[in-house]
């Protein structure tokens, strides 16, 4: 007697093969394209013909955003070097409830204030388990910042206000999972390769403008066509 069909059986082996980046559930497709676009979904929003903007949403509690910083953005920084249509932001969102992760934006901030952005959000990634060991001052002497300026700026909270912006701007965007990376009208989740990244960009760009990063037969994608799941 037959428990299972063999479709049944089929389909529960495509959903194992296909699960997604630290087991997050991706919907089931026949013959995926490589890379796989599963975590992707493609908004109604304008486009925007003059830059393609990337806006990358991170926080210190969530483990693939560290591999994302390791990973990924240091490739989508040297991609954004190469063409002047990219326009770049990281949100940098603590949880309301830590005090610690809410410093951690503040000094990020004020770091930000001393041209040390990016430098000071991979130190605090690296750094994230010791925070209540190690002090921002601490880190900021590492990077050879003014460390009385970075104490004044986060003692007299300079940045706070901005910090509730980009709290409730990400409440606005929905965004509840941790990396989301918007590219314009597109929404990827989670630790996306770079490939993923690299081809919506470079469906965004002109023929003559598209850069090539890695070695992929994929096809940009075509922003003017809807995404297919």
């Amino acid at each position: 007697m037959k428990l299972f069909s063999s479709t049944f059986i089929g389909i529960i082996l495509a959903f194992l093969m296909f699960m997604g980046y630290k087991g997050q559930p991706v919907n089931i497709v026949e013959n995926p394209t490589v890379p796989d676009f599963s975590y992707m979904t493609r908004g109604e929003g304008p486009m925007l013909n003059e830059k393609i903007r990337i806006e990358i949403f991170d926080d210190l509690t969530c483990a693939d955003c560290t591999e994302f910083m390791k990973n990924t953005i240091p490739k989508i920084k040297d991609m954004k070097q190469k063409t002047d249509k990219i326009d770049l932001h990281l949100y940098f969102v603590p949880d309301v409830n830590n005090e610690i992760f809410h410093e951690a934006a503040m000094s990020l901030k004020c770091a930000a204030d001393q041209d040390q952005f990016w430098e000071m959000h991979k130190k605090l990634h690296e750094y994230k388990n010791d925070l209540g060991k190690k002090s921002f001052a601490e880190i900021g002497k590492e990077l050879e910042l003014n460390v009385d300026a970075i104490q004044d700026c986060m003692k007299e909270k300079v940045h706070q206000k901005s910090i509730e912006e980009d709290i409730q701007y990400t409440l606005e965007k929905n965004i509840t999972f941790k990396p989301v990376i918007l590219i314009n009208e597109y929404k990827l989740i989670g630790n996306q390769p770079f490939e993923n990244i690299q081809r919506i960009i470079n469906g965004f760009l002109k023929e003559d403008e598209i850069i090539i990063e890695s070695q992929t037969s994929d096809q940009p994608i075509d922003p003017e066509k809807e995404m297919e799941f």
